[in-house]
Parts: C-alpha cells; sequence; structure tokens
C-alpha cells in the first residue's frame, strides 16, 4: 500500500482554505483534483455528524482514481454495511468485488443497489456506470447503459452529462458518431452552467484526440478564464504545449500544476523529468526530493535524482540514488538507466560494476548500437582502450556506421595505443565529417607531430593541421590555452628555417599565452 492514507492525514490539516462538506469534496472528485478531494474527505472522515459509510465511499473513490486500490479496497470495506443494507453500500461491495476481476458478484451487488433505491436514484445509476468506466475501464457498453440510466433520471445534472460524454467519447473507436455525441453533452453542460470550467476541459481533450491542438488550447484557455486556480486546466496546457512543441510554456504551466495541487505526485515526476530534460538539473532535484518525501518508493524520482547529481558531477549522490533506483520494486527499466549507471559506476571508480551493467544490458540486447558505443565509451574512460577499439569494431560491423563521437573517441584509442597509421586515418576521417570543429584538426596534428617523424629537417607533416586548428580557436584563446601553445610551438619551429619573422611571431603568441614557455623562450634567443 502506498503512503497516501498517512501523508494526506498529515497534510490536509495545512490546508483550510475551501470548504469541508461533502458535496465541495464530490466536486473535486469531479474536477480530478484528488488531493483536495481526500483532504476534504479524511475531515469529514473525523466529524460526528456525518454518514461515515458515504464519506468512506468516496474516500474509495477518490483514492481508486488517485492509482491507490489497496488504500481504496479499505475504505469501500468501512463503506459496506449488510446490516445496513444501503444502496450506496452495495455500490461499494460491487466496486471491491471489480477490484478482483468478479464481475458476476459486482453484478449482483450492483442490483442490490438498484433495487433498494427503488430504480429511481440517479446517482446510483451513475455510480454504478462510474465503476464500470473509472479509473480502468471494466466494461464500456455497460457503464454507458448506467450513465444512460441516470441521464435519463436526472438530464441537468452537468456531472453525469459529462462523465456521458466520456464514455461516448471512448467509444468512437468503435463507432465514430460517438465523437459528436460526446461533443453535444459536453457543449450541452457547458451551457447549462456558464462557470463549469470542467466543460471546457472535456472539449479540449476531445480537440486534443483529434490533434486539432488549436481549438484544444483555445477551449483550456476558456477553462482557464473561468476558474484561474483550476489546477486541472494547468495540466491539460502544458500537455498540449508540450504536443505543439511550444517547450517554453510547458515547465511554466507544470508548475502552476503543482503549485495548486502538491499532492500529485504523478505530475511532479512529469515536472522532475522536464527539469532534467531542459537541464535545469538542481530544480529536477528539488522537485525529486520533494516526491520522494511523500512517495520514498518513487523509481522515477530516484532516477532523475540520480541523472541530475552525475550531470552535476556530484558523483557520490549520483552513486547513492542510483542505487536506490535499482533496490526499488516493480520499476521500468530504461536503457538510459544501464547507461547512467555503468558512467556513475565508472565516475567513481568501481570500473567492474560498470562493465557489468553494460553486459547485462547487452545481453538482453545484442543490437542495441546506442548501447553498443555507449560501453565503448565507458571501456575509453576506463582507460581499457584495446577493449574500447574493439567494442568500437563490433558497433560499426552491426550497425553500420560510427557517429562522429565515436569516431574521434576510436581515435583518441589508437592514438593512446600508439598506433599513429589508424590514428591518424581515424582523424582524418573525424575532419571530413567535421570540418568546423577543431577537435579533429588538433588531434590529428598532434598525432603526426609525435609519431610521424619528419623524412628530413624541412618535413614538418602537422604544419597545415596546427594552422587550421589555430585559425579555428584564437577568438578564444583563455578556451584553447594548452593546446594553441603546443601549435604554436610546432609552427614557430616548422617556419624557422624558412621564415624567421612569421617564427618569431608564432613563438611570441606561444609567450603571451604562457610567459614560462621554454621551448619557445628557447627558440626566442636565437633571434
Amino acid at each position: 500500500m502506498k503512503k497516501t492514507i498517512v501523508s494526506a492525514l498529515i497534510t490536509f490539516l495545512t490546508f483550510s482554505a475551501f470548504s469541508q462538506t461533502l458535496p465541495d469534496a464530490q466536486r473535486e472528485i469531479d474536477n480530478e483534483n484528488y488531493f483536495r478531494a481526500k483532504q476534504i474527505l479524511f475531515k469529514l472522515l473525523n466529524d460526528p455528524e456525518q454518514n461515515k459509510a458515504e464519506v468512506a465511499y468516496y474516500l474509495g473513490n477518490t483514492l481508486l482514481k488517485s492509482e491507490d486500490p489497496d488504500s481504496a479496497k479499505l475504505f469501500y470495506k468501512m463503506a459496506y454495511n449488510p446490516d445496513t443494507r444501503s444502496a450506496l453500500g452495495y455500490v461499494a461491495n460491487g466496486r471491491l468485488a471489480l477490484l478482483s476481476k468478479n464481475k458476476a458478484e459486482a453484478k449482483t451487488n450492483f442490483d442490490r443497489a438498484l433495487q433498494t433505491s427503488k430504480m429511481k436514484n440517479a446517482t446510483i445509476y451513475y455510480e454504478i456506470g462510474d465503476a464500470y468506466f473509472r479509473p480502468v475501464i471494466m466494461d464500456l457498453q455497460t457503464a454507458i447503459t448506467y450513465f444512460e440510466g441516470a441521464y435519463n433520471l436526472d438530464n441537468k445534472n452537468t456531472t453525469i452529462m459529462l462523465s456521458l460524454g466520456d464514455a461516448y467519447l471512448e467509444n468512437s473507436v468503435n463507432d465514430n458518431t460517438m465523437g459528436g455525441k460526446a461533443m453535444n453533452k459536453y457543449e450541452a453542460a457547458a451551457d447549462l452552467n456558464k462557470n463549469l470550467a470542467l466543460a471546457w476541459i472535456k472539449i479540449g481533450r476531445l480537440s486534443m484526440r483529434g490533434r486539432i491542438y488549436d481549438q484544444a488550447i483555445d477551449a483550456f484557455n476558456k477553462a482557464l478564464a473561468i476558474d484561474q486556480k483550476y489546477p486541472l486546466v494547468y495540466k491539460e496546457l502544458a500537455e498540449a504545449y508540450y504536443l505543439t512543441r511550444q517547450y517554453d510554456k510547458v515547465k511554466p504551466n507544470f508548475e502552476k500544476y503543482i503549485a495548486l495541487s502538491p499532492g500529485d505526485n504523478q505530475a511532479r515526476t512529469t515536472l522532475a523529468s522536464l527539469n532534467f530534460q531542459s537541464k535545469d538539473y538542481d530544480k529536477a532535484i528539488e522537485e525529486s526530493t520533494i516526491g520522494l518525501k511523500n512517495d520514498s518508493s518513487n523509481y522515477i524520482f530516484q532516477r532523475v535524482l540520480a541523472f541530475s547529481n552525475y550531470e552535476l558531477k556530484r558523483y557520490k549522490e549520483a552513486s547513492e540514488a542510483i542505487k536506490r533506483f535499482w533496490e526499488l520494486p516493480n520499476k521500468k527499466v530504461k536503457d538510459a538507466d544501464i547507461i547512467y549507471s555503468a558512467h556513475i559506476a565508472a565516475a567513481v571508480g568501481d570500473t567492474a560494476l560498470a562493465m557489468d551493467y553494460f553486459r547485462k544490458a547487452l545481453a538482453n540486447d545484442s543490437d542495441n548500437c546506442d548501447m553498443m558505443t555507449e560501453f565503448a565509451k565507458v571501456l575509453f574512460q576506463s582507460q581499457r582502450y584495446e577493449d574500447a577499439i574493439s567494442q568500437y569494431k563490433l558497433a560499426n560491423d552491426k550497425c553500420g556506421r560510427l557517429g562522429s563521437v565515436e569516431i574521434y573517441y576510436l581515435g583518441r584509442s589508437y592514438y593512446t595505443l600508439k598506433d599513429s597509421a589508424m590514428a591518424d586515418t581515424t582523424f582524418a576521417e573525424f575532419i571530413a565529417r567535421n570540418p568546423g570543429s577543431p577537435d579533429g584538426y588538433y588531434w590529428r596534428a598532434h598525432t603526426l607531430s609525435r609519431f610521424m617523424f619528419a623524412k628530413n629537417d624541412k618535413d614538418f607533416p602537422a604544419t597545415p593541421f596546427y594552422q587550421k586548428y589555430v585559425e579555428l580557436t584564437s577568438t578564444d584563446p583563455a578556451r584553447y590555452k594548452r593546446n594553441l601553445i603546443e601549435a604554436y610551438d610546432y609552427l614557430g619551429a616548422s617556419s624557422f628555417d624558412q621564415d624567421k619573422k612569421q617564427s618569431k611571431e608564432y613563438f611570441m603568441k606561444a609567450i603571451e599565452l604562457d610567459p614560462a614557455d621554454e621551448f619557445a623562450l628557447l627558440y626566442l634567443k636565437s633571434f
């Protein structure tokens, strides 16, 4: 069981800005504000003037719809008393049967609920339809039948109208006329109650299904105009902006949603992930830390904590978080989890563990090109250069072609192993693919200057590559200082016999970057 009950009992006392009646709680459930609904209902449960069975029933609904079925069962059991034989009690017992996948027993209880209410209570019809429909569709046609029964008894009830519209919309997969019927119900509810923001949310969702995103955003903004403190509107807007690639508007709307509905951990996971994706790692850590206080078993928060701390080079914290991630049950593992785990293990010096992560992953998916090249990179970073070369070759054979980054690290591996010919060839390929990058020119020059010795005193094979490196980096000498000094020294030496003026200029540039550059100082004595 999740910590929902405990956390709600602790937090509901701090919120008192809204009414504390059962109709208010029901309205919050309708509006999908489950956090607020729980706050009201837990308080009502301790009110001696309230019908505890009725409060328990709606608390069960709230918990079930906020993805806590184990806790919901406890309250449904509290709501059902075989001695009192209330209609709502039978519905509660029917919901319990559905949760146990016993449809026959559920129907028996629902029939008793209808008989007890003499088939004249729209709420009972509605709750039975809701049981078949939410949060998981158990039987769509049966749900529609009961919703229609409720509507026939009370055709001015906007809650019934909107739910019937939702059921029609779900059925549009099988019957394309149902989308229109759903819209009719939503628009009728909006006309009936001009202040019903939820009706515009439903209209917006229907447009989202049809990928008519501009209309959806317009509908959500109409809902927002009605109620600027309605959390769900901001969540829907955030998702619509994401799908229309208006990324600058996504996070602010999620932040507003979380501020108005702080107990929605699922939404907080989305916000934490968005912060990570936008490289706001500190904010991602902050949101994940808050979320873990409400649900310490949430693996998404642990994932974001581990990844974000790694990106901030807080390797100890990253290692602790990723260990907690792997210890959690029922997690959905992604390739990124394996890759980050390997990088984190390598960063804290546990090379053996890093290797294990990649080997296990590749054993399950031996054709995963991204995984193979990431494994090769970790091998390179762990100074296992021969293994890195073998892994890069394997990836090239299986995937057809290595990316530029892989070519770069492959060249570095050859260089470290003093395979000058292969290093030179590999860096030449990197330059061909990335003519505007200084890295290829530097490493090709560095390879040639170290290993490709001149055939005579006038041969300096690295000269053109150092010259290109200088051309690309000299505008930012502080950033490229060390390599620029090397380039200037080489170019000064290579031009010494042919053009002493040019040679001196190169050495002076080296001295500007490092007045203690011994190589340049030695040559300058000759001028």
